[in-house]
């Protein structure tokens, strides 16, 4: 077995008539394998082998002219899907850089970049889809030459007739039966049929409002067009409603304006594309853009993601993965909320898009822009050192916005009244009296955190992690967010027997509850996982918001970010104090972020806003920054904490993560881990294992072995060496193990 060498990988454009193919495949090994082919090959192509006892798809990665195997030990291409598009060597180049850096095998990384559709040992097809439209003979024939029984015909050649071309969507919206009344008026000769690419959908009419730029979006634009020819981060910094969207547009619309070109803008969750997606095909209807995320069905995607790798898609919004998306020419990319831990992938490679998207950029020399009102501190020490370019964007886009006027509110001096302070309260009353809107913010979904005995001080526990069931009344369950479990609402204390069980602590669903009680009359809407379970729910409370139906909004952190509501003026915060002394040294950067994306969705349009936050500790060093909406002094003052105790970003970690049912072959795995590291000699500092804050999840043990060294150059040459090590142990096929580079969760 070896790995794909570059020259090997440059050839990728010719067809060669060799017998041996070297393929990667989605198996926990490293590198690829030999196999012979009864078929010419490309390298890039997919292909189905024997591996064991079963088939599996990979990508042929070189092909060689010899192979160290036995002819007899040979075994052979079972199938080649020629008629498929293959992967480029900047493509192999990227996942092989990755494959490195974060020590993972590399068919594995390679076959987990690739769309569902492409990991199946069949051909890869996208369903076709279809538009109709009525022909010459069809409009001549009328309406009346079909019969009055014929319902459904009827109402669809009524359409056709109105608004011309018609989508399947919009034709399943006129009549989920539509198939057979258009295969009706096909047989009678009166239908145009042509196939569409959904991906593609560009606005029916631009945009004619072009807002025009203030001195700092102007000069963020220019610094960057004047180096669009190489590579260079930009750190786009500015506050919440200062215009990085406009931004954004402005150099999309630049920089694309050679007809072949294309840019990648990465967002960090779903919630966030639909609008964006919007905003874009409104305002750049000349690119065709696609959108790859979780949310799109397997074909879509799959469509979606080829034309981007065919560059028809000239533009590719997505979420983490699509940072890997082929794109033949692209000349920008954007990473939007560049901060969001959302980027950084916890299971399988544990991959940072932000990071890849950084190295992607490098080899492509090519700008890349780094936008975000709270950077992360690693961001912003880059551009504080001078390594990427800073361009701040200090004013709200729209003259009259100002930023909201954030105040504490000190609860432990007031008399709450089911999670609510009096100040809120009345502020909530005011802006129903003037007709605004007010959201209030909690992190916690569910009805209360806990159930809890007052005799005995029992809490409901999840028997699979070391968490606690949290109470979804109205379904009369326990939960666990962590693990899924549930089960029915116990009606007495298994400690003591005692039925007298009380929910303690607010969720998202008990303050909805609360506000109606407080509230007659007042619309409240509940936004978080749990109501928005339902295809297309979000979108349409997010237009039930736009179109004044609401007048409290509830929400996770869902509605924290990129979302602007114009008539919104009040946002208020519960139950932040948790995250003040939490053991994980990001949380008071985290909370910052998030407090300071909440607050920005207040007095975004013409309208003053405020920012009421509910603490026991208002004189927290936290809360004074927010006050004052001071990032750059904060991030100062946590910047000077991690140099003096020798965390990121003037370290770097990585972690080894393992879990098992039982903790002692997971303690004999990480110890084995620690005692070889340390025989290395290595400058890196190796801690002894331990339990991490969940020590049980989903019913596995879990320790964890953190590494800690001055540079890149010194923890990369350890792993290196200590992986292979790792794989070879006797305990490495009985527990489940990863290796976590650049961690964010402990």
């Amino acid at each position: 077995m070896t790995m794909p060498e570059a020259n090997s990988m440059a050839a990728a454009d010719s067809p060669q008539a060799l017998n041996i193919a070297q393929v990667a495949i989605d198996v926990p090994l490293d590198g690829v394998f030999d196999y012979h082919s009864p078929y010419p090959l490309l390298i890039g192509q997919r292909v189905v082998v024997p591996f064991g006892a079963r088939k599996q798809v990979g990508v042929v990665t070189a092909l060689p002219a010899s192979t160290d195997l036995a002819p007899a030990k040979l075994k052979s291409v079972l199938q080649h899907f020629g008629e498929e598009p293959v992967l480029d060597a900047e493509f192999f180049a990227l996942i092989r850089f990755c494959a490195d850096y974060y020590q993972y095998p590399f068919g594995q990384a390679l076959l987990s970049a690739l769309p569902g559709r492409l990991r199946q040992t069949e051909p890869a097809t996208a369903r076709q889809q279809f538009s109709y439209s009525l022909n010459d003979t069809g409009v001549q024939a009328g309406l009346d030459a079909l019969p009055p029984r014929q319902v459904v015909q009827r109402r669809l050649y009524a359409a056709l007739l109105e608004h011309g071309a018609l989508s399947e969507s919009a034709l399943t919206a006129l009549s989920p039966g539509w198939r057979k009344a258009m295969a009706a008026l096909q047989q009678l000769g009166w239908i145009n049929e042509q196939q569409v690419y959904a991906g593609l959908r560009t606005a029916l009419t631009a945009s004619s409002v072009q807002p025009e730029l203030n001195a700092e979006q102007a000069e963020a634009v220019s610094a960057i067009l004047q180096q669009a020819q190489s590579f260079k981060p930009w750190l786009l910094h500015g506050i919440t409603g200062s215009g990085k969207t406009e931004v954004y547009i402005r150099l999309l619309q630049s920089l694309l304006a050679n007809n072949e070109d294309q840019a990648l803008v990465l967002v960090p969750e779903i919630n966030l594309t639909p609008q964006l997606e919007a905003r874009f095909r409104t305002r750049l209807p000349d690119f065709p853009l696609v959108s790859l995320h979780s949310n799109l069905g397997e074909s879509e995607r799959l469509q979606n993601w080829r034309l981007a790798q065919s560059g028809a898609a000239r533009i590719v919004i997505g979420t983490r993965l699509s940072v890997f998306t082929p794109m033949p020419r692209l000349k920008l990319i954007i990473v939007d909320e560049e901060h969001d831990t959302s980027y950084k992938q916890q299971d399988s490679m544990r991959y940072h898009a932000r990071d890849v998207a950084l190295v992607r950029a490098q080899r492509r020399q090519i700008p890349i822009l780094l936008g975000s009102a709270t950077p992360a501190l690693e961001t912003w020490h880059n551009a504080q050192s001078g390594r990427y370019g800073l361009l701040s964007l200090r004013q709200r886009a729209v003259s009259q916005s100002q930023l909201p006027a954030i105040r504490c509110v000190d609860v432990s001096k007031v008399s709450m009244q089911d999670g609510l302070s009096p100040q809120l309260i009345k502020a909530i009353r005011e802006r129903m009296e003037k007709g605004e809107q007010s959201l209030l913010f909690i992190n916690r979904r569910g009805y209360a955190p806990v159930l809890l005995c007052n005799a005995c001080h029992w809490i409901a526990p999840c028997m699979r992690c070391s968490s606690r069931l949290v109470v979804h009344l109205r379904q009369g369950r326990l939960r666990c967010h962590h693990c899924g479990h549930e089960q029915k609402i116990v009606r007495q204390c298994p400690s003591c027997g005692n039925p007298d069980l009380h929910p303690t602590g607010h969720g998202t669903q008990r303050l909805e509850e609360t506000l109606n009680q407080l509230l007659p009359g007042a619309r409240v809407l509940r936004v978080d996982r749990d109501s928005t379970r339902r295809k297309n729910a979000l979108s349409d409370m997010l237009s039930a918001v736009h179109a004044g139906e609401v007048d409290v909004l509830v929400g996770t952190q869902m509605l924290a970010k990129g979302h602007d509501f114009p008539n919104l003026t009040l946002v208020g915060v519960l139950d932040t104090d948790s995250a003040l002394f939490s053991p994980d040294f990001r949380a008071s950067e985290r909370l910052f972020a998030q407090l300071m994306q909440v607050a920005g969705r207040a007095g975004r349009a013409d309208k003053p806003g405020e920012v009421l936050i509910q603490t026991t500790f208002p004189e927290h060093t936290l809360f004074n920054a927010l006050r004052s909406q001071d990032f750059t002094a904060y991030a100062g003052s946590l910047l000077q904490e991690r140099e003096t105790t020798q965390f990121p970003p003037y370290e770097f970690l990585a972690l080894i993560k393992a879990e098992a049912n039982d903790f002692v072959p997971v303690q004999r795995f990480l110890q084995y881990a620690a005692d070889t590291a340390r025989e290395f000699g290595s400058e890196a500092l190796v801690y002894d294992p331990v339990r991490p804050q969940m020590e049980r999840l989903k019913g596995m043990e879990r320790g964890q072995l953190l590494m800690q060294a001055s540079s890149r150059q010194v923890m990369q040459p350890l792993l290196r060496q200590l992986t292979p090590l790792l794989r070879q142990h006797p305990l490495s096929n009985k527990i489940r193990w990863a290796i976590d580079v650049d961690p964010q969760e402990f």
